[in-house]
């Protein structure tokens, strides 16, 4: 593979909290049997990204695409992984990593919260 995609979540302590986003993750790479689909967290659990990306490029990929499963762009997203992001930059000056909006800012995730809402 020569991109990994990354579904990136916050993390917890509370390992049920986990379940959603390991069962998102499964159901994306069974789904695109053709991307490297990787989960990690931010902050409190393992693998995170940096461990994730220096797994996945050790394995030679050099682009990675990162899809924050939040709900919104708050302080983790507008600063934390910016500079997350530079510091892997630095570390892998080959890489290429660009990063999708939250998943909460985007209109079909909205339009399917109000249905369910409905």
């Amino acid at each position: 593979m020569t991109q990994a995609h990354i579904l990136l979540a916050h993390g917890s302590r509370n390992a049920e909290w986990r379940r959603p986003f390991e069962v998102l993750a499964a159901r994306f790479g069974e789904r695109h049997p053709e991307r490297c689909v990787l989960l990690c967290y931010l902050e409190i659990w393992t693998p995170d990204l940096p461990q994730t990306i220096a797994r996945t490029y050790a394995e030679g990929v050099r682009q990675f695409r990162i899809s924050p499963l939040f709900w919104s762009s708050g302080r983790h997203l507008q600063e934390d992984l910016p500079l997350l992001i530079s510091e892997l930059e630095q570390r892998f000056p080959d890489i290429r990593i660009s990063m999708d909006e939250p998943l909460g800012e985007r209109e079909p995730v909205l339009a399917a919260v109000l249905d369910v809402l409905a």
